[in-house]
């Protein structure tokens, strides 16, 4: 129902190519007796780099966040062991989903969110 709103709200965001498109237009309309300047020419290619390497730094993070979250989602169906407490007595039951809160993950265990970092054995379903 929702899915036709992308389109619009990437739009709503300027991007590599709408800020080459503005130093074009900028560069061909601008006064021949008072020419843009190196320095201001040098300021927004810089400007125009830094955009440009911002972007493949978020679609690497996003790359790296899908990544994460396809590994974690292999393990539901399959029985893992946690700890339980400091002593380290464990339990053992089957993840029926993962979950995230605040950028940790979490397998879902009957009604447990147990942490990644508890789990001490991945196993198949016998």
């Amino acid at each position: 129902m929702f899915r036709n709103a992308t389109p619009f709200e990437e739009k709503s965001k300027l991007g590599k190519d709408d800020f080459l498109r503005i130093l074009t237009t900028q560069l061909s309309n601008q006064d021949p007796s008072n020419p843009l300047q190196d320095r201001d020419f040098i300021a927004q290619m810089a400007t125009f780099s830094s955009l440009e390497q911002m972007t493949n730094l978020n679609q690497s993070f996003e790359q790296f966040a899908n990544l994460q979250i396809s590994q974690h989602a292999s393990v539901i169906g399959k029985e893992i062991t946690w700890l339980t407490d400091s002593s380290g007595a464990t339990a053992s039951g089957t993840v029926k989903g993962i979950s995230t809160i605040e950028g940790n993950y979490y397998y879902l265990v009957g009604e447990q969110k147990i942490p990644l970092e508890y789990v001490t054995e991945i196993k198949e379903v016998k």
